[in-house]
């Protein structure tokens, strides 16, 4: 089963956003870009999971589909993290979903050539990204806090 590892939020103002957070429901700050202000971005997390606040409008933000920019304020994407990407990037390619575009000159991955180490940005039925990974998302948590795993509950 994959896991929500991610959630990128788009706001006007990362570094009050991430405050609000921190102060309210005491999320750790991973680290922010630049690291002074953190006017681009600010990363946090719970310990499982990984909250991206990003600034609306940024140039460099990803976009939300095919032909829409990243102007949109509130949840910009998720990421999923899997056990086997080659196998899951196989499945989603069988299911019929496509690559998000390419942009900066990037050049598209090929489903037979997947590896784990690598972050696909695929787009949704309704041509909205999301990201599939197999690592990566973890590691920043690991530097900064103490990461925890979810454990299904126990069927009764």
């Amino acid at each position: 089963m994959a896991r929500i590892k991610p959630i990128a939020l788009v706001t006007d103002d990362p570094a009050k956003t991430a405050e609000f957070y921190v102060k309210n429901f005491g999320l750790t700050e991973l680290y922010r870009r630049p690291t002074d202000t953190g006017a681009h971005g600010v990363w946090l997390s719970d310990g499982y999971i990984y909250f991206a606040i990003l600034k609306y409008g940024e140039p460099g933000a990803p976009k939300l589909g095919v032909g829409q920019s990243s102007d949109l304020r509130g949840i910009h994407h998720i990421g999923f993290q899997v056990e086997d990407l080659p196998a899951t990037a196989h499945a989603l390619d069988a299911a019929g979903v496509k690559p998000c575009p390419m942009e900066r000159g990037e050049k598209p991955y090929s489903v037979a050539d997947v590896t784990d180490g690598m972050n696909l940005k695929l787009l949704g039925p309704d041509e909205v990204q999301f990201d599939v990974r197999s690592a990566g998302w973890d590691e920043p948590i690991e530097l900064a806090m103490d990461r925890y795993e979810l454990k299904p509950v126990a069927a009764k």
